[in-house]
């Protein structure tokens, strides 16, 4: 099959046009993601946590939090084989 100079006209315009339509679409998520910047930037900064105390556990529960641990471990070890 000959292309025809008409055809590849054709076909040139019609890329052109896809290419336009390309580029406003591009133009348009850029302008929404700056304003979306914009926004995060001048809202106030998050006030931080404030760091409490280290938790205390009793040795009561950490033995049986290892406990807990070991039949877990186990419990994955027999279902390995």
């Amino acid at each position: 099959m000959e292309l025809n100079p008409t055809i590849l006209a054709a076909a040139l315009e019609g890329l052109e046009i896809r290419l336009a339509n390309l580029n406003a679409m591009i133009a348009d998520v850029k302008s929404r993601t700056s304003l979306k910047a914009t926004k995060t930037i001048l809202k106030k900064p998050r006030a931080t946590k404030a760091v409490g105390k280290k938790r205390v556990l009793s040795e009561e529960s950490r033995a049986r939090m290892a406990e807990a641990q070991k039949k877990r471990w186990a419990a994955a070890r027999k279902a390995k084989g």
